[in-house]
């Protein structure tokens, strides 16, 4: 066995990676990777292959959605088919990417398929038709033009995501009408990118040719943009199909805007410890919510409040007295949910979660609403635009965000570190980082990191508290948006007060994580350094970049409880590379026969080999300048990779 002894890794980059550029800095990224391709002519591009399943029969008029309930078949084509409006689809209903929308709940356009993944990774030119929402099948049979029937809708391009092009990206309507080889769809509105980011226009388009008063009309919207990541994004709210030229203008609409998160003051979750040692101090005194009178006149606000539940039991509600019918004008307005609360005896009360309901994890059900729906009562089950919720989680880990990633944040500097600040409510065990890597046109997994935690230092980082070597690269996943990966450190790190966590990267840039830019923790939370040698800065870039540290908060093991997050694994044909970094050889161990290849960064191959039965395999790196490299190890089962730092620096002696 051999044992490196104790060297500063950041002395190590000094060795194998260039020095900084002056170009480096740090960036936030919008999704996006746009040639200049006109879509004049869309005869010749493929459509996209979608697999459409069926269980929802054709409906009667009217057909509205404003995204604000489970509509898409696959939330509820199996268990509540009234409710689905759209056959299955790789959109997807979001609350976080648009800007001011009629009511809270839009469909996203983008460039991702259903699993959340880019369409295309890695290329150079990848525009094409992208997603696509078709509407269930509506009765339109026996109707005629007479009957005025339409359809209406209200779009946006971008909001606080990547907007789409002028001149390139395009949203468009396609009807459905039966020919004598099946269905026809016929293009009969778009709208070309280059609108502005910030404002919903309302669209009304006639249903009156007879070809397509039938009973198995559809309608359905399609973008043509990059293919490459979470970009070019349109944003569609209240759809409305009805007789007589009505559009989807309520008479009486209150409506929520936005959501809500979190009822702590600073975070979005912490250890349920944590939270337990000084509930009243982590709890928030205000809560401000954007709502909006869509109605054609004044309203009122009636039977407003918050409830909150814990597992099966009743919720308990509170009413806030002082916005009862309050009369509201036209547009948005803001409620303030936590101020004048009044329990269901009518005394004065607060909201505290009851530290005493548990010793390591708690879950609370936290309903705001204008109507009694949503978790609030059991009438429907199912919240609509006047009614909203979240889950406040109470596990082992902090986090800022609100768990959505809608820009992407990265530093172009070789060596770079990154670092967010955590002050801890007491004194812990540090196991890892929970971090989301957001995937566009750049795919990182071949890159590296190694995670650091440092000691504060007034506000900044100061020194490391234990020294790392293990390397990680991004992991994603194609089951799910805004996904997190655990990494785990080296070894547990006995942790108080203040602490600032994150990684060193290895390469120029392309490591984007996650940034959530309906909350602002980076500002005095965040530092970054643009490579070795140089000095932390604080981030000017607002948002919240999503890194959550995990804690041991009273568990022996950290993954306890962690629910719908993937754990990063590599395949297991064989052992991690050691020693890493490497002086004169590097070896693995194969636990099956396979064959190997190294490569450099620039994915040159250097050398290749192959192993007949499970064993060691060494490779000699004496020749290989400094820097780094990857194996990739492939049997007839599996295949996996692994990088190494060649260093001819380092001190490296028998144990």
């Amino acid at each position: 066995m051999i044992k490196i002894h104790k060297i500063n890794f950041v002395t190590l980059l000094f060795a194998v990676v260039l020095s900084t550029s002056v170009l480096s800095q740090e960036v936030e990224r919008d999704l996006i990777f746009m040639p200049n391709i006109s879509i004049d002519d869309t005869s010749t591009l493929p459509s996209l292959n979608i697999q459409v399943r069926g269980g929802s029969p054709a409906m009667g008029l009217p057909f509205l959605d404003d995204f604000a309930w489970p509509s898409f078949y696959e939330e509820s084509g199996l268990d509540r088919p009234e409710l689905v409006r759209w056959d299955s689809s790789p959109v997807r209903r979001t609350n976080t990417f648009a800007i001011n929308p009629p009511t809270i709940g839009v469909a996203t356009l983008d460039g991702l398929d259903s699993g959340g993944y880019p369409y295309v990774f890695n290329s150079i030119d990848a525009h094409g038709w992208a997603d696509t929402l078709t509407s269930r099948k509506i009765l339109l049979g026996g109707l005629t033009v007479d009957d005025g029937v339409t359809l209406s809708f209200w779009h946006e391009g971008g909001g606080l995501g990547n907007a789409p092009d002028e001149g390139s990206d395009t949203l468009i309507v396609e009807f459905k009408s039966i020919g004598a080889e099946g269905d026809i769809w016929t293009r009969v509105w778009d709208q070309v990118g280059g609108v502005p980011v910030d404002t919903f226009t309302q669209v009304v388009i006639p249903i009156s040719d007879g070809i397509y008063l039938h009973n198995a009309f559809q309608f359905r919207f399609r973008n043509y943009g990059t293919l490459m990541g979470n970009a070019d994004l349109w944003h569609i709210d209240y759809v409305f199909v009805s007789e007589n030229g009505i559009t989807g203008n309520p008479l009486e609409e209150l409506a929520f805007q936005e959501p809500a998160y979190s009822l702590l003051r600073s975070f979005s979750s912490m250890p349920w410890t944590h939270y337990s040692d000084n509930p009243e101090f982590y709890m928030h005194d205000t809560l401000v919510i954007v709502c909006n009178n869509f109605g054609s006149g004044p309203n009122n606000q009636e039977n407003t409040g918050i409830s909150i539940q814990l597992g099966e039991s009743l919720p308990i509600a509170f009413e806030n007295q002082f916005i009862q019918n309050v009369s509201v004008t036209q547009g948005p307005f803001s409620t303030e949910f936590l101020a004048d609360l009044y329990n269901s005896s009518g005394n004065e009360a607060s909201i505290i979660f009851d530290p005493a309901l548990s010793d390591s994890t708690a879950e609370f059900k936290v309903s705001l609403w204008e109507a009694e729906v949503g978790y609030y009562t059991n009438q429907t089950y199912v919240f609509d635009n006047d009614s909203i919720g979240f889950t406040q989680v109470f596990d082992n880990y902090y986090a800022y965000d609100d768990g959505s990633a809608e820009k992407a944040y990265a530093l172009e500097a070789a060596g770079g570190q990154l670092a967010v600040r955590y002050p801890l409510a007491i004194p812990d065990t540090l196991d890892g980082l929970l971090i989301h890597f957001t995937p566009f046109y750049d795919n990182a997994e071949q890159e590296t990191f190694v995670l650091k935690v440092w000691s504060d230092d007034a506000g900044v980082p100061g020194e490391q508290i234990d020294t790392m070597y293990l390397f990680h690269s991004p992991q994603y996943f194609t089951d799910g948006y805004d996904k997190f990966a655990y990494y785990p450190y080296d070894h547990p790190v006995s942790v108080s007060g203040v602490i600032h966590v994150g990684f060193i990267q290895q390469e120029v840039d392309r490591l984007n994580i996650g940034l959530d830019k309906n909350t602002n923790a980076n500002a005095g939370n965040l530092h970054y350094k643009l490579g070795p040698g140089s000095n932390w800065a604080a981030s000017e870039i607002a948002g919240s970049v999503m890194i959550h540290p995990v804690l041991r908060a009273g568990k022996e093991n950290p993954f306890t409880n962690l629910n719908e997050i993937s754990v990063s694994t590599s395949q297991v044909i064989s052992s991690e590379l050691y020693p890493n970094p490497a002086a004169s050889v590097v070896s693995f161990k194969a636990y099956e026969a396979l064959s190997w290849k190294l490569f450099s960064m620039s994915g040159s191959e250097l050398k290749q080999g192959n192993i007949s039965q499970p064993g060691t395999v060494t490779i000699d790196t004496n020749e290989l300048p400094s820097g780094v490299y990857w194996v990739s190890m492939i049997s007839s089962s599996s295949h996996s990779t692994d990088k190494f730092i060649s260093g001819k620096r380092l001190v490296i002696m028998p144990q």
